[in-house]
């Protein structure tokens, strides 16, 4: 980040984008009875501020709909080791999960953030519960929960990133398709803007 008088410079600081709206987790809201009430879809920006904190949302929905959450905190730094369940009014677990493992990632190889699809099998309210396997807090806590409907979606990873090949010969790529929130279906690849004298039939994933 650099300031407006371009002369003062920081330290990088990892930070996420989105199109959704946002909002700030409401203390105090640890348990169903105090949950923070949200609509979908929202991104919630919060952080677990002392050791043993939990942060519940309260959703209605109707049956046979499906709800995302996906937690982002220590790809963005946070030491939050995160837990995300899904529960409804009598406290029935309806999903959960602890660490999920995202390709996109990078060099990451503490994949400490939550991810969970839970379809509701009635109309009623729903409760999302977001904890720290570690039982830890404090202000560098922080998360980014997202609670919508499925977005299906995928990205691609080119392997190698830089080809070289010889007059009058081939050569080959590895394309790895990274899908999101449930994406299944074929994904056509091609190449754009091929120089002159190249050329590739694609493929198919």
């Amino acid at each position: 980040l650099t300031a407006s008088d371009g002369n003062t410079v920081s330290n990088d600081i990892p930070f996420a984008l989105d199109t959704l709206p946002e909002c700030l987790d409401i203390e105090p809201n640890n348990t169903p009875a105090a949950a923070q009430k949200i609509s979908l879809p929202l991104i919630v920006n919060g952080r677990m501020d002392q050791p043993g904190d939990w942060d519940v949302f309260e959703v209605d929905a109707k049956a046979g709909e499906t709800l995302v959450a996906e937690v982002r905190a220590r790809r963005l730094e946070s030491p939050l080791d995160s837990f995300l369940k899904v529960t409804d009014s009598a406290g029935k677990v309806i999903a959960l999960n602890d660490d999920h493992f995202d390709a996109a990632s990078g060099l990451n190889t503490d994949h400490a953030d939550s991810y969970l699809m839970a379809k509701f099998p009635s109309d009623g309210k729903y409760f999302v519960h977001l904890g720290n396997t570690r039982q830890d807090g404090g202000k560098a806590y922080a998360y980014r929960l997202r609670i919508n409907q499925p977005q299906p979606d995928f990205e691609l990873r080119l392997l190698p990133s830089r080809v070289v090949i010889r007059s009058k010969s081939s050569a080959a790529v590895t394309v790895y398709a990274i899908r999101r929130d449930g994406f299944s279906g074929p994904i056509k690849l091609s190449f754009k803007d091929l120089p002159a004298g190249l050329n590739s039939n694609g493929a198919t994933i």
